[in-house]
């Protein structure tokens, strides 16, 4: 066991009201990461409750303990445990319940993190932050089945399914560990992977349909508006994933997936097999990694797609 690892033990076990919080806009390895911490928890004997900014996600109903994923219970927590953020901002609204915490706890994989917890286990190597926790916890007995299956799931994800250029060794290490808990691999990747809605399929069948090349082929980008959205019955949480169709097309270098929402916004998503998309995204307010980002920007479709297309190209050092 790590000297980080007892400090963050003997933390939670000192704590009375504990808080894991994800990032708004949750992904897998965002939900993951917060139910798992939520379980370490009550495996050391303690209560705690896993949230992040934004309802349920459904796309990850057949996780264990998802119906714990949900808002705050108390008014109050003496310690913050914040997964998977980049910073206090994406937090949303529960960056009060950080400020008003006595001890907080950062843990997360995103470049430019800057700390802000007094314990902080921020390593932009890891390809996601459940390997960091899982390589926190391996050598307790803190990983149950359950918890490993919700590790495996970040994990996985965060690596698309151990394809993105981010896995290597300590990936796969992790997953033979966790494989080793008595995890059923074949129905946890069905069930991340394949058992989509018909409504989700529908969007997806439009996505596909309209989506658009730029800079001789090297840009693709896909769009939804609220009517698309609306006209399948689905929200913006069905687009997760999408932008991988876009991303394997042949020659293809940046992928971008737009999706309009409420409150004249777009939310971005950027994919690249070599340029800096995390540069491409900070012109607008947003972040992330260098192959894997996105942004948030004010505006109509057609004048963020003009916006996002014209600095993508510009990453490639290309014309649009």
């Amino acid at each position: 066991m790590t000297e980080t690892t007892s400090k963050l033990i003997d933390l939670i076990q000192s704590g009375k009201n504990i808080l894991v919080c994800g990032h708004m806009r949750p992904d897998g390895d965002c939900i993951g990461a917060a139910l798992a911490m939520r379980r370490i928890c009550e495996n050391l004997g303690k209560t705690a409750d896993a949230v992040c900014d934004a309802d349920k996600p459904v796309s990850f109903a057949f996780l264990p303990d998802i119906d714990r994923f949900c808002k705050s219970r108390k008014k109050s927590y003496d310690v913050f445990i914040s997964v998977d953020c980049a910073n206090e901002k994406r937090l949303g609204a529960y960056s009060s319940a950080l400020d008003a915490a006595e001890h907080a706890v950062d843990i997360d994989h995103h470049p430019f993190n800057p700390k802000f917890g007094d314990i902080n286990v921020v390593d932009e190597s890891a390809s996601s932050t459940c390997l960091i926790i899982y390589e926190l916890f391996k050598d307790t007995e803190l990983i149950d089945k359950q918890t490993a299956e919700l590790l495996y799931t970040g994990i996985s994800t965060d690596t698309g399914h151990f394809m993105h250029s981010n896995t290597d060794a300590r990936t796969f290490s992790a997953a033979m560990g966790l494989m080793e808990l008595g995890l059923d691999i074949g129905r946890i990747n069905h069930d991340i992977y394949c058992n989509k809605s018909k409504r989700k399929i529908k969007l997806t069948a439009r996505a596909l349909d309209g989506m658009e090349y730029y800079a001789g082929g090297a840009v693709a980008l896909m769009t939804l508006s609220l009517a698309d959205l609306g006209e399948c019955g689905c929200t913006s949480e069905d687009t997760e994933g999408l932008i991988d169709f876009a991303k394997s097309v042949e020659g293809v270098k940046i992928a971008v997936s737009m999706c309009e929402q409420e409150g004249g916004t777009v939310r971005v998503s950027l994919r690249s097999v070599e340029a800096d998309v995390s540069a491409v995204a900070g012109r607008f307010g947003g972040g992330g990694h260098k192959l894997a980002s996105g942004c948030m920007v004010s505006g109509t479709l057609d004048f963020v797609k003009d916006k996002i297309v014209s600095a993508a190209a510009e990453a490639l050092g290309v014309a649009k």
